[in-house]
């Protein structure tokens, strides 16, 4: 969290005199900006197929309330949930299921909700303009793009790219398969040399996406491990404070070796903490 400041100081800090110093220590990382942007941001993570995993909750609810409807009839009273049936008690629910829902699905068991978590970032001073606008797009405050017309937002925005024990790439708020993009200055923006600086030595690290020197936009990555190659390449923005649990599932179960994703990933909704 970010330190707490005196009132004073904060108010030298919002000066034109001082502005350029205003720095606030969080999670490893020294934001600053003019602007004194939040120091981090979040970005809640859906993983798996939403219309599957509305298709198989439907079911489930289904058979919990055939269940509980038709318990005592069946002799299953004892029972007190569905997933302690045997498998004697499962066959006779099974085959009453099926007879008043023949085209349902049956799912023993509740599924595991989509949304797999919040993920925490922690803003970097090195590169502030770079900052500032994956900020705004964790926002959407900007309202649409002067270059694209779309919303500059990432809520709704998918992964489109993981590849195992790399990275994470998403952000591509124009078309979604990371073809496209665009930033809350109209398009690209140049790199920021001392956020190249910074290295990729760990899990959790947060940069920008580009497709070569000077084009910034909105596409981004998490690191998945270490990747010192993007080093030099690629202006880091970030640091992942919170929810490493959630990059460490993405890895296990959406990642594949051509970053074609094993499954959906994307950000169901996103902020300022």
């Amino acid at each position: 969290s970010l330190l707490q400041l005196p009132s004073l100081l904060l108010h030298q800090l919002r000066s034109e005199k001082y502005r350029k110093l205003a720095s606030c220590v969080t999670g490893g990382c020294v934001l600053t900006t003019s602007r004194m942007s939040p120091a981090q941001v979040f970005l809640d993570i859906n993983l798996g197929d939403a219309d599957r995993a509305a298709e198989v909750t439907a079911a489930w609810e289904a058979l919990n309330a055939h269940f509980e409807s038709k318990k005592d009839q069946l002799g299953l009273s004892d029972a007190t949930e569905l997933v302690r049936l045997d498998e004697d008690g499962r066959e006779l629910l099974a085959d009453s299921f099926q007879r008043s829902h023949p085209n349902k699905e049956l799912v023993w068991e509740r599924p595991r909700p989509l949304l797999a978590g919040r993920i925490v970032i922690a803003l970097c001073s090195e590169a502030p303009k770079a900052a500032e606008n994956f900020r705004c797009l964790c926002t959407g405050e900007k309202g649409k793009g002067k270059s694209s017309g779309k919303a500059l937002h990432y809520k709704g925005c998918r992964f489109h790219r993981i590849v195992k024990g790399f990275v994470a790439q998403g952000g591509d708020i124009v078309k979604g398969d990371g073809s496209g993009g665009d930033s809350i200055y109209g398009g690209t923006f140049k790199d920021e040399a001392a956020g190249l600086r910074l290295k990729h030595s760990t899990a959790g690290v947060v940069s920008m996406a580009n497709a070569g020197k000077h084009t910034n936009r909105s596409q981004f990555f998490l690191t998945l491990a270490a990747a010192s190659g993007c080093d030099g390449k690629h202006v880091v923005v970030g640091t992942v404070v919170k929810g490493m649990d959630i990059l460490t599932r993405i890895n296990l179960e959406a990642a594949s070796q051509d970053g074609k994703p094993a499954v959906d990933v994307s950000i169901a909704d996103c902020g300022q903490c």
